[in-house]
């Protein structure tokens, strides 16, 4: 007898454990945290509701969370103040690195333990369609997610569809969801048996710096590259009316094309990871691959035959145009770059003044460049002309 009692109780604290509410908890800074809890139904059929919970200081204009590795396609909630005590959840969706939109069709219910108190807002809320998103799988290990903040005023607005500023931090994290699996509260976050846990400071730390990183450097190198030194290696061998400016012309574009094929790999790396590569900007950059991998040899080629004939031949034009298409390209590319990166309107102002002079600059050198060639093509045709008409004199070509 005292043998079932015991498999009874057993039996029974097992079930109580399983049927527990589950919370995984993550915070990405010691004041900003996201909770998150699945129901053994949802966790067994991977679809149904989950349970969300935002919280942060008041100094923040306004927090968000969004499921999957990036912004592109990614299911959005962000929390503001409404300016009577309690807070606004905004369910938006993001097609990109614009600004998300208002989705009215995801299924989001704010539950009770919402609101503002002694500085920290807090948004619970069911959500019943959550799993539409192509990267939420919660009958997964884990998934990833991506948060972001604004410092600033309040926006104490009710209005759901309010714009809100561009983020001053953002990143990503992977949640495992073992540890929000269990129970079946409708409101977890008031449940008395709820057990929360997770970490702090996700991946979201040093990961997301080493990406940042990565970012700024491919960023500087390739503006570098179209902004910088192509162009100007190319308007030296233009105007140039000094000693060796052919090896200068050479060496400036040699540097140019490493700076570009560095920056390239790190981009290549980061539209990988992040999942850009649709985007119109890493297309782009691979085209300007495709066209820049030979330019060293054709460019080699070129001036040997040039040397030798003074003449441009097949390869010669293609150099020459291949690497006119590429500079104006990389230049436009780089400002679809800052779009993407969603820089701030002041930078993308300045790259684009920048761009403007340096595109002038190249323009007007090619035109003269080739105003130049032409006239002493021509000057060449009529001496070539005026020695072969004199008897006793020796045509000499350079």
């Amino acid at each position: 007898m005292r043998f079932y009692l015991a498999t009874g109780l057993l039996s029974s604290l097992s079930l109580d454990a399983l049927a527990q509410t589950q919370i995984g908890q993550t915070c990405v800074t010691d004041d900003v945290c996201y909770k998150l809890s699945i129901p053994e139904a949802t966790a067994q059929n991977g679809d149904g509701n989950i349970f969300l919970s935002l919280s942060a200081p008041t100094i923040y204009s306004w927090i968000g969370l969004g499921i999957g590795p990036s912004m592109t396609n990614s299911d959005m909630f962000v929390m503001y103040t409404n300016g009577n005590g309690n807070v606004t959840l905004s369910p938006r969706y993001s097609e990109g690195r614009a600004q998300p939109q208002f989705d009215g069709d995801l299924d989001v219910e704010l539950l009770s333990g919402s609101g503002v108190e002694n500085g920290i807002m807090t948004a619970n809320f069911r959500c019943g369609n959550c799993a539409r998103s192509r990267t939420a799988n919660f009958d997964a290990q884990d998934g990833q997610w991506i948060h972001g903040r604004r410092t600033g005023d309040a926006m104490n607005t009710t209005d759901v569809q309010a714009r809100i500023m561009k983020h001053d931090v953002q990143g990503g994290f992977t949640w495992a969801y073992s540890s929000a699996v269990g129970g079946a509260s409708t409101n977890p976050f008031a449940a008395s048996d709820t057990v929360i846990s997770g970490s702090t400071s996700s991946s979201s730390g040093g990961n997301r710096a080493m990406r940042s990183n990565i970012l700024l450097v491919h960023g500087i190198f390739a503006s570098l590259a179209f902004l910088v030194f192509f162009p100007v290696g190319a308007i030296i061998m233009r105007l140039g009316q000094f000693n060796n400016v052919l090896g200068v012309h050479i060496a400036t574009q040699v540097f140019s094309w490493l700076l570009f094929i560095t920056a390239f790999g790190l981009g290549l790396y980061y539209g990988i990871t992040g999942n850009y590569m649709t985007k119109a900007h890493p297309i782009i950059g691979i085209v300007l691959v495709a066209m820049m991998i030979f330019q060293p040899l054709a460019g080699w080629l070129h001036h040997r035959q040039f040397m030798r004939s003074g003449q441009r031949s097949t390869i010669s034009h293609g150099h020459v145009w291949i690497g006119r298409i590429a500079i104006i390209l990389g230049i436009i590319n780089g400002g679809l770059g800052l779009e993407l990166g969603g820089v701030e309107t002041r930078y993308v102002i300045a790259y684009s003044v920048v761009a403007g002079v340096i595109d002038l600059a190249y323009i007007a050198s090619i035109i003269y460049g080739e105003i130049t060639r032409s006239r002493r093509t021509s000057v060449a045709s009529s001496g070539h002309e005026k020695i072969n008409s004199s008897p006793g004199r020796t045509l000499v070509t350079a």
